[in-house]
């Protein structure tokens, strides 16, 4: 029952029906797009955007309160101060980093390969979630997670190769690339280090992040901890 809402969000699940005074991130702490743009918020050092927990697991995402301002029941969702709401993490990334140049594209290249990834995130890179992680750490179910791991094998294999060849998932730059696909892989940690010993590159890539970019370290340590925290893994 992962109904641990702390760490990384500050509030309760329940959102006011009036226009908040700040613009307001509705997320849980497993949530790997909650996490991506949590993330960002902690790299970017922006303090302005309240962070509320949605009961994700405890049907939080599926109340009156909540499906008025999100009618899919999607978690994240992100509020705006004039009371403009959306869901999709990619859009909250792009609103939250509008004037940020440390994380947008340089060259012409870099932007294809950036619009090019986002299409294969939501496509493929999402997989690793429900193919592999939730068949092993929610459903128990070993076979599903063997099969899930089998699929999504050729796309850890291609950029194992990518992060072998830069330093980042687009290119020598961080970008909101970086922010998405982080979340989805880093949590196959939690089914063993076994996992994603053949990957090398990744693994690499993963130190770069601890040591070299804001906020990493904590969000993903926050995720752990959740999950230990719940008894979901050891």
């Amino acid at each position: 029952d992962l109904k641990l809402q702390f760490l990384y969000f500050i509030g309760f699940h329940l959102p006011v029906q009036n226009m908040p005074a700040t613009d307001v991130l509705y997320g849980h702490p497993v949530s790997q797009p909650a996490r991506s743009v949590q993330w960002y918020l902690d790299y970017s050092g922006n303090t302005s955007v309240e962070r509320k927990v949605v009961d994700l697991f405890g049907g939080g995402g599926k109340t009156p309160e909540y499906r008025a301002k999100f009618p899919m029941g999607q978690v994240p969702g992100f509020e705006t101060a004039d009371g403009l709401c959306f869901g999709e993490s990619y859009a909250m990334l792009r609103y939250l980093s509008k004037d940020d140049a440390s994380v947008q594209p340089e060259g012409v290249e870099a932007s294809i390969r950036l619009d090019e990834y986002i299409g294969r995130h939501y496509s493929n890179v999402r997989k690793f979630t429900m193919s592999v992680v939730v068949p092993a750490l929610l459903l128990k179910d070993e076979e599903k997670k063997n099969e899930g791991l089998a699929a999504v094998k050729p796309l850890l294999e291609l950029y194992d190769k990518e992060l072998g060849a830069h330093k980042y998932v687009v290119g020598d730059k961080l970008t909101l690339a970086d922010f998405l696909f982080t979340p989805e892989v880093d949590q196959m940690n939690a089914l063993g280090a076994e996992i994603l010993a053949p990957y090398p590159n990744i693994l690499a890539y993963f130190e770069r992040l601890t040591s070299d970019v804001k906020g990493y370290k904590e969000c993903y340590g926050g995720m752990m901890a959740t999950l230990k925290a719940a008894g979901v893994v050891a």
